[in-house]
């Protein structure tokens, strides 16, 4: 991977950012996402994880990091059970 795409990569995200990888949140979520100072692989890892595609994350031996682990808690509390973590 080029050298600028892992920056990229590692950079903070904006509001723009959540909304376009994690469709239509709400502003207070927006705001509660923002506070954690994900990096885009955050946000894009905790999508990935919402919509259920653990599986891929595991197999490739990968664990979710804290700030993508906190943003699937955020957006799951609305629901009735969350997804598990593990």
């Amino acid at each position: 991977m080029p050298e600028m795409d892992r920056e990229a990569q590692m950079s903070n995200v904006e509001r723009d950012d959540l909304r376009r990888i994690l469709g239509d949140i709400d502003d207070v979520k927006v705001a509660e996402i923002l506070a954690l100072n994900p990096s885009l692989n955050d946000v894009e890892e905790a999508a990935a994880w919402l919509i259920g595609d653990r599986d891929i994350l595991a197999r490739d031996g990968r664990e979710l990091t804290s700030a993508a682990r906190a943003i699937v808690e955020l957006l799951s509390t609305d629901e009735e059970e969350p997804p598990s973590l593990r």
